[in-house]
């Protein structure tokens, strides 16, 4: 099959919306659909999805495309590994045809590297008494050990590269998958005699691993490397297992480890994730808000818990969530905790988790000034101005402090911040040539127009250098019907302003014609005046007088 005729293909047969449903909530509004972005932080959805046209756009970050695009960009998947997920879900047999073979077959290896080491570390952890040991000791469940597909890497240098080289995995593959390192005598194991815990994506596709030595030794914990399939700032240990609990309850339970993570569900906190031994990032929350923007933060009790709250609550604020933030007695961490004390003394402590003005006035030192100039501090990074005002007014009630008081302090504060703010891929579209955008925008709404659309007006005309390569794209079509293919070629800028006017017209549908002819008088105008301005430049009376009796002939509607 044909590069181009597998793509028709597969976007014939997958739904936009029921696809994207089934990653983030949508609600139908008017002739769309629209949710909360998962690629930035936002509040309020700009996230759009127009069925008709099988095509999402987002009205605050610029990102948009078909469906290959969104789970290309969802998933940190290359085009290649987009189109064979997508064929797979479709039911279509797949034959590469122009679809580079090369980059699609690495990271197919890859990921099936990933499985198989997957398989050898949990038949390694049957055969080990040592570790299956640790598991006990850890109290960690039978169930719970394959829900979460624990293994187990013995010692030794080449086990696992020996396995998956007999598996017919290259050294180059088994390197990239994060599964060996390079040594001045060749590769040898990442993971030596350490228990295994395999990190999935959203989806459950094993992408990378972290492994726990068995005796405390240092260091304790270590993590695969970042590969092409794998980034540890956006990835969530436990996510799959968590994420129709966290929809269901409209809350996650973020807390620090692996560990951490397996008991809490075994103890039926199931919307339960943990970074990667890093500080809580905007790419974890970007991954999350899609389920949920409310987070209880759980951190042990110690200064080094009490300061990554607070780093957390920073990122928390910036990236539009609500949290509340439980700190657990000396020495404990929700493993040991739920151990000793079960699940019932657990849930109590989560009931009484404090709000972050709470928490800051509560573990914070020095003058009460200092302390609530550091709240505010916060607050300035909140992008919700009722959620701002929520936590100004309780800072005011919580110090006694009059509100006024503390707005004008704020107002300060707020205006001394830098806040990091993201450009708008759109930014400025609606300031270019106006008619350039809504001729183009008809072209896309009613594809049986272009015929005459592009027959009316000459490319060279166009000054959108945008807009132009988007209308010769479309000339280059044999079939306009689905207008949509051209996004299979076209550039980031192309995507976006296609994206964008495929959801949002710009223009009245029912008065398509009109809007066509009005958009072609404007740019012939454009396009005599400029000729004028040139003639004057030159002093050419005559040409001078043949222009103006032009432009008299055009203004009393006579097109030229």
């Amino acid at each position: 099959m044909k590069a181009d005729r597998l793509l028709e293909d597969i976007k014939s047969k997958i739904d936009i919306v029921d696809f994207i449903s089934g990653h983030i909530q949508l609600k139908k509004t008017g002739q769309n659909w629209k949710g909360l972005c998962p690629f930035h932080s936002e509040k309020t959805p700009s996230f759009t999805v127009n069925q008709s046209k099988q095509i999402f756009h987002c009205f605050g970050c610029g990102a948009g495309g078909d469906v290959i695009s969104f789970v290309s960009k969802y998933e940190n998947l290359s085009f290649n590994e987009a189109v064979n997920l997508l064929a797979k879900k479709a039911g279509i047999p797949l034959t590469m045809g122009r679809i580079d073979k090369k980059a699609f077959q690495k990271n197919e290896q890859i990921r099936n590297a990933l499985a198989e080491a997957v398989n050898y570390f949990t038949e390694r952890l049957r055969e080990s008494v040592p570790a299956g040991e640790y598991i006990k000791n850890r109290g960690i469940k039978k169930e719970y050990c394959e829900l979460f597909k624990i293994g187990y890497a013995p010692s030794g240098w080449h086990n696992l590269l020996k396995h998956l080289r007999d598996s017919g995995y290259s050294d180059a593959i088994i390197k990239d998958a994060g599964l060996a390192v390079s040594g001045n005598k060749g590769p040898y194991d990442m993971f030596r005699e350490r228990i295994i815990f395999p990190i999935t994506s959203i989806n459950g596709n094993v992408v990378a691993f972290g492994g726990r030595s068995l005796d405390n030794s240092t260091p304790k914990y270590i993590n695969s490397p970042e590969t092409v399939i794998f980034k540890k700032s956006d990835t969530l240990f436990g996510l799959y297992t968590a994420k129709e609990e966290i929809i269901r309850k409209d809350r996650v339970i973020i807390v620090e480890g692996y560990m951490d993570v397996i008991i809490c569900c075994q103890y039926g906190f199931k919307n339960v994730v943990a970074p990667l031994g890093t500080a809580l990032t905007s790419g974890h929350l970007h991954k999350l808000r899609t389920l949920t923007n409310k987070a209880v933060l759980v951190f042990d009790g110690d200064a080094a818990g009490v300061a990554a709250a607070k780093r957390s609550l920073s990122v928390i604020c910036q990236n539009a969530f609500k949290a509340k933030v439980l700190l657990l007695p000396d020495n404990e961490d929700p493993d040991s905790f739920l151990r000793k004390h079960g699940d019932p003394a657990f849930s109590e402590l989560m009931e009484n988790a404090r709000s972050m003005i709470d928490f800051i006035l509560s573990v914070s030192r020095g003058e009460q000034t200092d302390i609530i100039r550091e709240a505010l501090t916060m607050i300035a990074g909140v992008k919700d101005v009722l959620v701002e005002g929520e936590m100004i007014k309780e800072l005011s009630d919580k110090t006694r402090i009059p509100e006024i008081e503390i707005r004008q302090e704020y107002k300060n504060i707020k205006n001394k911040t830098v806040l990091q703010k993201s450009g708008s891929a759109n930014k400025g579209l609606s300031g270019r040539n106006n008619e350039e955008y809504l001729l183009l925008s008809a072209v896309i709404a009613f594809p049986e127009k272009s015929g005459y659309v592009l027959s009316m007006i000459d490319p060279g005309d166009i000054k959108d250098k945008t807009v132009a390569s988007l209308l010769n794209r479309i000339a280059d079509i044999g079939d306009r019907k689905d207008l949509s293919v051209i996004l299979d070629k076209a550039d980031d800028q192309e995507k976006i302003m296609f994206t964008k006017l495929s959801v949002d017209p710009g223009f009245d549908l029912e008065h398509v014609d009109r809007n066509i002819e009005d958009c072609l008088r404007r740019i012939e105008k454009k396009k005599l005046d400029e000729r004028l301005r040139l003639a004057e430049g030159s002093g050419d009376l005559k040409l001078i007088n043949t222009l103006l009796l032009e432009k008299k002939k055009f203004i009393e509607g006579k097109r030229l």
